[in-house]
């Protein structure tokens, strides 16, 4: 048999595995085994066998590592020199470090009686698929444990143990009895045991571990394969199919860059198959030739799904359950909040709501847990507010800091095209941990026995420091170099920031005149809006293919309620009077809701039809709505028009606002019915009797109904 052949596993596993898990088929040099020698098959070992494969489906004793039985010598003729032990010896196995020489060396004494010995094999009934993952996981250990500095807990725990981290160990009643004490640089058995993982002994961190059923272990991997295989067959239906390596390649410039959930590895092949699929999945979005196909391929992969319950508690595991959460389109929002529920359990088991400064840990396995602590806090803080439902996260509960740009540049990889990407990951854990604030202050049962004021009080500071942080980001992009196409993440954190902005506003707004009231703007408030729908309009078709947090379609969505409630109470009429009792407020062509409702709706369906976004179809659907509710009163025939993308806007033009699908021009001085002389007034006694104490303290264009500073627009 040449040097470097590999074992030909099951035709479901192709392409699962690399050829390093095993070692080459024995030779007439390297015997086999007894059992596959009559059986005449190939020995086929793994890395750290015995037995064999064979052997261990057959539950036969593998003779493998025993020396093969004593023959005649010849008695005239000596063996040749270059047949003996050191010849044979200086055959090595590729993808290992050691040869067949060390194998050799290990033999140990053949039994005298092979049928009255005992199996060597386990007494499971492995299946081959199953033997060489076990296999693989030997090897991480022993590959983890040579390396000098701390063992890494999630490669140094086996499939058969289940890791338990302790929050706070206030008696010993909480140790199980009879476990086994292991140190950090101890060596780790294959039982239950307790390990002390933090390096400060005056504030200990005990990591139990219990060993899980190995039948469910064995069902699994089985599950896993034929999903996989599933998956692959989908994806090989698309046109023209995509390689695994461009898969792999594009989740790791796109959503691992902007959005990390990994470690990027130097080989993909050896990432566990359920990581490896949803990688797969996600890559789809963030291609538009491969986007429309996004959600058939989902429901197949969703069809199949397994059990939950049944993955182990590892960080790979962590990671497939957020492929999950933020992978696009959306098909089971109620399936995504019971998902998170049990991921951000799982992640508490595995203690990554500690902080791990502390530990006795390899420096990429502290970023990463702390990147995946984070990534779980986004989807709580997001998912909780706009859903209005209880977070997971206990606010008192969780010691990780925000991730330093070093975590999240360890964990984006090499192939990361700008320092921007996982710039925006660190902004946006920020701008989810406001979002956090908000929901915990003012959208909480606890929260009904404050009173509104306080509420209000509340909402205002929340407003102002996220006001701060969109002004740092502005001032971070004005200093970048500029490029052709945004960095991935870019796009997606500045939507949220000036959406969730807008949302403050309009939250405090109805906290101040009462829940369910006519929207009431003042001008700082229709800015807010004009900055949010022209960063939007300016976006270009590359934009759409990076990462985008999957609740940016929510967001628009609520955008666009927002702007459709100002266009319900405005009219075009000539300049704001006072007269006969009725007070307007003034708004020009740049902030007009209806013109803004316009360019808002026009640049989503642009988006939806040309680039297949998928984040907005909400906003859309909530349009059209709308659109056909007002379709039967003529007073609302320019809102219809505007949600429809089909207002006439005719005038001369002048000068862009925004590049992009949305974008609108400046009107030429004196040009017809859109002339400087003209303003839309949005008639506030419409809004009822409170809109006089909603005013108080208005100072002029510039002013602000709460006294909160104008950011102005940098860069």
């Amino acid at each position: 048999m040449p040097e470097g052949s590999s074992i030909p596993g099951p035709s479901s596993t192709v392409g699962l595995l690399p050829s390093t898990l095993s070692r080459p088929f024995r030779s007439r040099k390297n015997r086999p085994c007894d059992a596959c020698r009559k059986a005449k098959t190939r020995c086929a070992i793994p890395e750290v066998g015995p037995p064999c494969v064979e052997c261990q489906q057959t539950r036969k004793s593998c003779t493998f590592d025993e020396l093969p039985p004593e023959r005649k010598k010849p008695t005239k003729r000596a063996l040749p020199p270059n047949q003996d032990g050191a010849h044979i010896g200086s055959i090595s196995s590729p993808g290992s470090e050691t040869g067949t020489q060390g194998y050799a060396a290990e033999k140990r004494p053949r039994r005298a009686s092979m049928t009255a010995s005992t199996s060597t094999s386990p007494s499971v009934d492995f299946t081959g698929m199953h033997a060489l993952i076990e296999a693989a996981t030997q090897q991480e250990r022993q590959q983890a444990a040579s390396i000098s500095g701390p063992t890494s807990l999630d490669l140094s725990t086996t499939d058969t143990l289940e890791p338990h981290v302790l929050t706070v160990l206030l008696t010993d009643d909480l140790l199980p009895i009879g476990n086994r004490q292991t140190g950090s640089g101890s060596e780790l058995p294959d039982t239950g045991y307790i390990r002390q993982i933090s390096s400060d002994k005056s504030k200990p961190r005990v990591v139990i571990t219990f060993t899980s059923s190995d039948k469910e272990s064995r069902t699994l991997i089985h599950l896993c394969a034929s999903q996989f295989a599933l998956v692959k067959a989908t994806l090989s239906l698309l046109t023209p199919p995509p390689s695994e390596e461009f898969l792999v390649d594009l989740f790791i410039r796109t959503h691992n860059s902007a959005f990390p959930v990994i470690i990027p590895p130097s080989d993909f092949h050896h990432l566990k198959p359920p990581l490896l699929r949803k990688m797969y999945l996600t890559a789809l979005s963030h291609c538009r030739e491969y986007r429309p196909s996004a959600r058939a391929a989902r429901r197949v992969d969703l069809a199949g799904s397994l059990d939950k319950g049944q993955e182990s508690t590892r960080l790979s595991s962590i990671s497939a359950a957020l492929l999950d959460l933020s992978g696009r389109p959306v098909l089971d929002a109620e399936y995504r909040y019971i998902l998170l529920a049990r991921t951000i359990a799982q992640s508490q088991l595995l203690g990554l709501h500690i902080d791990c400064t502390n530990w006795a840990l390899p420096p990429w396995e502290k970023d990463l847990r702390r990147v995946l602590w984070w990534d779980l806090r986004i989807h709580d803080a997001w998912m909780s507010f706009l859903n209005s439902r209880p977070a997971h996260i206990q606010g008192d509960n969780h010691s990780v800091p925000f991730p330093a740009l070093s975590s999240a540049v360890a964990t984006s990889g090499p192939t990361s095209q700008s320092i921007r990407s996982p710039k925006s990951f660190v902004y946006l854990c920020r701008l989810s941990y406001f979002v956090s604030v908000l929901q915990a202050r003012v959208c909480t049962l606890s929260s009904e026995l404050v009173s509104r004021e306080d509420r209000l009080r509340m909402v205002m500071e929340i407003e102002v420091d996220v006001g701060t942080l969109l002004h740092e980001v502005r001032s971070d992009e004005a200093q970048a170099i500029p490029s052709d196409v945004l960095p991935s993440g870019v796009a997606s954190l500045m939507t949220c920031l000036l959406g969730f902005r807008c949302m403050l506003r309009r939250i405090s707004i109805e906290l101040k005149i009462g829940l369910g009231s006519p929207f009431t703007p003042d001008p700082e408030t229709l800015e807010m809006f004009r900055e949010c729908v022209d960063y939007f309009c300016s976006l270009t078709s590359p934009c759409f293919d990076g990462f985008w947090l999957v609740y940016v379609g929510h967001v628009l969505s609520s955008l666009t309620s927002s702007l459709i409630r100002l266009s319900l109470a405005t009219t075009s009429s000539p300049l704001a009077t006072s007269t006969n009792g009725i007070a307007t407020l003034q708004a020009n062509m740049h902030n007009n809701p209806i013109l803004l409702l316009h360019r808002l709706v026009t640049a989503l369906r642009t988006a939806k039809q040309n680039d297949f976004w998928d984040l907005a179809e909400a906003a859309l659907t909530r349009a059209e709505s709308v659109a056909m509710v007002l379709r039967s009163a003529e007073e609302f025939t320019s809102v219809v028009a505007a949600l429809e993308s089909r207002l006439d806007v005719n005038f001369h033009l002048q000068g862009d606002v925004g590049g992009g699908p949305g974008a609108v021009e400046d009107p030429v001085q004196g040009g017809v019915g859109w002339g400087a002389p003209t303003a839309w007034n949005i008639n506030l006694n419409a809004f009822g009797p409170d809109w006089e104490s909603f005013l108080m303290g208005l100072d002029g264009d510039n002013g602000s109904v709460f006294g909160i500073p104008h950011f102005e627009a940098q860069g």
